[in-house]
Parts: structure tokens; sequence; C-alpha cells
């Protein structure tokens, strides 16, 4: 079968075991990783996929840092048509953005320089709370040094790629790459969230489906290249792809292989599209397959890492030739990919504390974030948490012993960074991890992903209450302790 033009085989026809993949999605479940979806492709073929509620194979799923590889793409697209160099100067494309007196170092750099992840600044030269991302690029607010020299991540840089698309253009830079993404068959209505300028924020923002990312890493792996087509320059995509500078000393290194124009060296000679939460693309030419993986593993240490080894543990259970079908571990294999599902932590859906605290107040005493008072009120299927803090009263429920689907109450940004118009979709659930102790963990599941975790703890007329969250940015208030008294009637 097909859908569209993805083609889908066996495993076993492919030279993949069923039951190296089931191993390889078990691996991931008994870590508690919240996998949102997998597909594993090779010899250009879909040899499975799986997806977890409420994520499925049409929903347009937020890349994160994937979209700097889209938007080195972008750059190879205009250099295959002649109208950019990897030597041009920055400053000279956007001489407006310049300072009065701008740095020496700001002056000398290149298109090369940005795709590298070499650029002059010490930092990210925005917050989110920058009215211009690209302008801060070329500001004097931070200490510059020699461009081309030093391997240091900046999505500023990425957003200045993405501004280059955009200038000489005249176009978004999804709308520039619609004839590209047309051919590969990506979903029309992919976009992307833009910058408080009013640009495409490609350093993190694109949203398309998992079997869309799937199709790019194909393109990715045959160099630019689709269906006989050179679409994109191969020079080009044979550098974007393989090593151009080194990125031992970095912090914020995804692995010791290096980096080229917005993509990630991998051992093996593979190399990888990378976002924030474990978002990825594995494209491996040794083994001729790509690994698709989207995931939200915010605030949970190494993440990365694990998935990666699993992975290279899996490929390394391939053959060369195709194997004998095995109907037992196949029928297993679409089991368990039809039976993703969040993580819930481990405890018990009822306690006799909940009837017992059903309906009280606690006022809290002076907090970091302005909270006042706490209601819960338990049924049997959620604990409803009403309350009020410094941007007024809101509620929202923790469904008991499974996942449900909630709109947070808070608005946070949108279509544009700095714009809070939205209240995300998200879905929650909370367990009794003593008797007088309740576990909640509330997740993002929208166009921003991120994950808040409650503890309430009851102890006589006390409610203590601690939070953390993992989001990019919000739930900023959602941290932090929180210590309360019942009120007397």
């Amino acid at each position: 079968m097909s859908d569209n033009n993805l083609v889908y085989a066996s495993p076993e026809s492919l030279g993949i075991p069923s039951r190296a993949i089931s191993d390889f999605l078990d691996e991931l479940r008994e870590l508690c990783f919240p996998i949102h979806s997998y597909l594993l492709l090779r010899h250009g073929k879909v040899a499975a996929e799986g997806y977890c509620p409420p994520f499925n194979a049409d929903r347009k799923h937020r890349m994160y840092s994937i979209s700097k590889s889209f938007t080195s793409v972008a750059i190879g697209m205009l250099i295959t048509e002649g109208k950019l160099s990897l030597d041009d100067k920055v400053a000279d494309i956007f001489p407006e953005y310049l300072p009065e007196n701008p740095s020496p170092y700001v002056l000398k750099g290149t298109v090369r320089h940005l795709l590298t992840m070499a650029t002059f600044n010490e930092t990210n030269s925005y917050d989110f709370d920058t009215p211009n991302f690209v302008q801060s690029f070329f500001d004097n607010d931070y200490p510059k040094h020699m461009p081309g020299t030093v391997f240091h991540y900046d999505t500023a840089g990425t957003t200045v790629l993405c501004g280059i698309v955009e200038k000489l253009t005249g176009k978004p830079m999804l709308e520039y790459m619609r004839p590209l993404l047309d051919e590969l068959g990506i979903s029309k209505d992919a976009w992307c969230v833009q910058t408080p300028e009013g640009g495409s924020w490609t350093g993190s923002g694109i949203l398309i489906t998992p079997r869309d990312l799937a199709r790019f890493g194909l393109f990715c792996l045959h160099l630019g290249e689709w269906n006989g087509k050179q679409l994109v320059s191969r020079e080009y995509m044979e550098a974007a792809t393989s090593y151009q500078i080194d990125t031992h000393v970095s912090d914020s290194a995804v692995g010791p292989g290096g980096y080229g124009y917005q993509f990630w060296m991998l051992r093996e000679g593979g190399f990888a599209c990378c976002g924030m939460g474990s978002q990825f693309a594995f494209m491996m030419p040794k083994y001729d397959t790509v690994m698709i993986i989207n995931s939200d593993t915010q605030g949970i240490n190494n993440a990365d890492d694990f998935i990666k080894e699993a992975h290279y543990r899996l490929l390394h259970k391939l053959s060369d030739t195709p194997l004998p079908e095995d109907p037992q571990a196949q029928e297993a294999l679409k089991r368990r990919s039809e039976s993703m599902a969040l993580p819930i932590p481990m405890g018990k859906k009822t306690s006799p504390m909940a009837a017992t605290v059903s309906g009280t107040t606690y006022t809290f005493e002076e907090n970091n974030w302005g909270y006042k008072w706490m209601r819960v009120d338990f049924t049997d299927e959620a604990c409803t948490l009403t309350y009020e803090k410094n941007t007024g009263v809101h509620s929202f429920p923790l469904f008991l012993g499974e996942y449900g689907a909630l709109t947070f109450p808070e608005k946070f940004f949108g279509k544009r960074i700095g714009t809070a118009d939205r209240n995300y979709q998200c879905v929650s659930v909370a367990v009794w991890e003593r008797e007088c102790t309740l576990l909640g963990t509330l997740c993002a599941v929208d166009d921003y992903l991120g994950t808040m975790r409650i503890q309430l703890t009851f102890v006589d007329d006390t409610l203590t209450v601690f939070m953390t969250k993992a989001a990019e940015a919000f739930f900023g208030d959602y941290r932090g302790y929180l210590v309360g008294r019942a009120v007397k009637d």
C-alpha cells in the first residue's frame, strides 16, 4: 500500500527484523519517554510507523530545530539558482540593521559562517520580548569574536538565514520552497511560527507531519535528488550533510561528530536533523535508512543520547539481504505500534484522602508568583484545581488514572512570538503516589509542546504544592513551592 508518494513494505523484505523494531520501542517505553510518533524507512520504503494519541499521521507536529535543516535547504535552493553564495557577507544583505559603529567581526560574517554555527556572537542575540530578532543579530549589545573560528549553537543565526531567503525572494520561506515541497509531497498546509517582526521563525517554528519529515529525510539522504530530479545542487547537499566544523568544545553539541550546514553529524557516516524535545530525522547512508522520531522529552536528562543509542542498536541488527517473513513478529510489532501511549506515573487512582479534602480551599503564604488560594474538588474522574494568582482566577482538571483532554486556562504565544493569544490544548493525568500525595502531569500537545508536573501533599490542614515545568516560553509561573492552610468554615 502507499500514502501519497510513500511506499510501504514489510520490515523483513527490507532486511529489518520486526522483533528489532519492537525491541527499540520497548526500550523507549521502559525509559518512560513520551514518544509521539516514529517511522523507519529503508531502501526508500516505510518498514514501520506508529503514533501516540492525541497525535496521528495527519497532525502537524512542532519540529523545533529540525526547522534549521529546512532553512539550509532553502539557502541551497538560492545558491543553486545563482542568487546567493556561501561567501556573501551577511552585513551587505542587511545594511539597514547595522549599528552606527558595527563591530569589524560583524562585517566579516558570511552565509557560510551562519550555516556552520560559527557566527560572531557569543550568545543568542534575542529574548522572547525582543521586537526584531533579525536586527538583534547585528547589535553591539553582546561581545563579538572572529566568525568562522568557533562552533557555538546560535538559533539567531538561522533566523537571519531565513531572513536572507525572505528578503531575496520577497516570500515567506515555506512559500518560496513550495515547488520543492510539492515535489516531495509535503503537506500544503505546512506552516511556521512567526518572529515578532513578522518573519518566519525557522530556527524553531516549522510544523509538518511526521510523514512529511520522512519525505524530507529521504530527500536529504539522496543529497537533493527526488524521483530522478536533482532539486538542489548535489555539491551543496553533500557539503551540508558532511563535516564542516568541530563541535567538541560546545556545551550544546548533540554529539562529537561535528556539524555541517544546519545538520548534525552522526557516527558511522550518518547525519541528522535534530530538534528540542527529541525531534529527530536520522539519515544513515551506510544502512540506507531514515528514522523519524517526534517526542517531548524536555526536562528528561540525556533522553537524546538514549534514543540515539537505541537507534544504533536497532541498526546493528539489520541484514544486507531480505529476511524470511515473520508473521508472528510482524503482528506483535503492529500491536506495539498501535498501542503507543504517553507514560503515566506509578500510583493509584483513588485514595481515602480525596473525600477528606475535596471542596477545601487553602490560602497560600507569600510566594514568588502571586498565588493567593487554591480549592481542590474531587470526582471519580478528576481532581479539579481552582486557584487565584496574579493573572486572575483559573481552573483545570487533572484526570485520575488516565489522560484526559483539556484547554489550558491561560493564554500563551500563538502564530507569532510575543503575542499571547492562544489557549493551548493539553492532556493531563494524576495518580496517588501515597495516601496523602497526588502526582499530576499536564502536557501541552499543541503547536507548542511542554510539560508541567504538580505534586499536592495533604498533611492535617496544610497543602504543600510543588510544581516544575519543562517548556520553552510558557508555564513560567508554574514552578516552585506553595504552602497553604485550609480555610476554616
